[in-house]
């Protein structure tokens, strides 16, 4: 046994980088991540600046949002739980996304001071 595993060994050295990082694993911290709540559900954002942004929409956006990314619900779905008509809710989905998108292409997510 023990010289089937020295045939098979091979040293840390003749690794490229790529295996490397599959050898290691990194901690995870709730205090990593930026969390955001709604309806009993969290969303934790990691990155600072998609955060910040995400912080800069309604709060009522973020809910969809979270609904939308967290749970995966439908327009429909949501609107049940937001009380809200579904082409409301993807409306609503829809410009939040876009300002995300705009926030994060024109300053990283930082409001212009």
């Amino acid at each position: 046994e023990l010289n089937r595993q020295r045939k098979r060994a091979i040293q840390f050295s003749t690794l490229c980088q790529h295996e490397m990082d599959k050898l290691c694993s990194m901690d995870e911290y709730p205090s990593d991540s930026i969390l955001f709540t709604a309806y009993g559900y969290t969303l934790h954002i990691r990155d600072e600046l998609v955060a910040d942004a995400f912080a800069s929409l309604p709060e009522r956006e973020q809910g969809i949002l979270i609904l939308y990314c967290v749970l995966e619900l439908t327009d429909g779905e949501i609107g049940s739980i937001a009380r809200m008509s579904r082409s409301s809710v993807q409306r609503r989905r829809t410009k939040a996304l876009n300002e995300l998108r705009k926030r994060l292409e024109d300053d990283g997510g930082r409001k212009a001071k």
